[in-house]
């Protein structure tokens, strides 16, 4: 697979203000780039909102161990030179972020299947990684590709009641979708003209919710407990966002 850039250094994007119209306090949206989020002070209070938002599994059975950040400076390492945050503040502290990276599907994953290939399996199958659902792997003639070209990355939500369910989460996506048109349109780039916003999310946990935000599923990927720190076996989604500059 080609790797998809963007070259050259690109100016920060102004500040965006965002007064919702439900009773949530206002927050402010900044944009960074790797380079400059590495010069923050708030790195760490960055990672904190990060694990603390991926502990929350949505009051389902699955129980999550270990952080999703184990560093500081992990979340920039993991954007590479071409990748962005979008950050959410409400009175200088973090409430929520969001990041683009290109798209880098891992080398030594499960293939990724056909749309709907887990549907067959019922729950406690994918829980508990049964022959059956290890030995549906094995059948190639369903593999997926999923290129993708770029992905958004730990979106996250600080659990403060104040700031839940009131569309910060869809504004920090738009932020980074709106931030990646910039991009593309000032490189010049017309072969990224007509581009796509990828991620991987749990279906059980949050696939409802991206599928809501335009997203279509594209592939899916079968994780056995302990992957990333869940206690169960889950089918993991890849979703893609077409966009057009």
């Amino acid at each position: 697979m080609s790797t998809t850039t963007m070259e050259g250094p690109l100016q920060t994007p102004e500040v965006i203000t965002i007064i919702p119209s439900s009773p949530a306090p206002s927050y402010r949206i900044e944009t960074f780039t790797q380079s400059d989020l590495l010069k923050q002070p708030f790195l760490s209070e960055l990672r904190d909102v990060i694990n603390i938002s991926y502990c929350d599994t949505a009051g389902t059975s699955f129980v999550k161990s270990g952080p999703r950040l184990t560093s500081d400076t992990q979340l920039a390492d993991e954007l590479e030179e071409t990748g962005f945050t979008a950050i959410a503040f409400a009175e200088n502290a973090i409430i929520g972020t969001a990041s683009l990276k290109v798209w880098s599907p891992y080398s030594e994953a499960p293939p990724w299947k056909f749309p709907g290939h887990f549907e067959q399996f019922s729950a406690d199958e994918i829980f508990a990684a049964s022959s059956t659902v290890l030995d549906s792997l094995h059948d190639e003639s369903q593999n997926a590709l999923c290129e993708g070209g770029f992905e958004l990355v730990a979106v996250a939500i600080t659990p403060d009641p104040r700031y839940r369910r009131k569309g910060i989460g869809e504004s920090l996506a738009k932020a980074c979708e709106n931030e990646l048109k910039r991009r593309i349109s000032l490189s010049g780039c017309t072969e990224l003209s007509r581009s796509c916003m990828m991620l991987r999310t749990v279906r059980e946990l949050r696939g409802a919710y991206w599928l809501k935000r335009g997203f279509r599923v594209v592939g899916e990927q079968y994780c056995p407990p302990l992957t990333w720190g869940y206690s169960k076996g889950f089918v993991l989604w890849a979703m893609e966002k077409e966009i057009s500059v």
